[in-house]
């Protein structure tokens, strides 16, 4: 796959990210995306498109390297300075399902990985 496949697309709905992650602090969000939005970007059609991604304090972790469609989304909301600077003050988990929906919860304290010293951090910066 190729960088940047995707930022046409996660350009488009950038505003209503940016509402639906000011909304996560009462509630989860959802948006149903469409099957034609990911193949009109050359993604072949049974191509698995789903991902989860964590956005912790500005930063995105647990990411798999061979996810276009989630980099390219962490690279539109970094470069939002909007979205980046909320998302410097929340931790948020960004999932988009088989049935392309995206929802997007708030991560509480208790479901993050607790770092121990003398092991190697698996979390994966962008």
């Amino acid at each position: 796959m190729e960088d940047g496949k995707f930022t046409l697309l996660w350009l488009k709905y950038a505003a209503v990210l940016h509402v639906l992650l000011k909304n996560t602090d009462t509630e989860n969000q959802k948006l149903q995306m469409f099957k034609h939005e990911f193949e009109n970007t050359g993604q072949k059609q049974k191509a698995n498109v789903a991902f989860s991604i964590d956005l912790i304090q500005g930063r995105a972790v647990n990411v798999v390297a061979t996810t276009t469609i989630a980099r390219d989304l962490w690279q539109v909301l970094d470069n939002r300075s909007s979205s980046k600077n909320m998302l410097k003050e929340r931790r948020i988990r960004i999932t988009l399902g088989k049935s392309f929906e995206l929802e997007l919860e708030k991560i509480s304290d208790e479901v993050l990985p607790v770092e121990t010293s003398g092991e190697t951090d698996s979390s994966e910066t962008l």
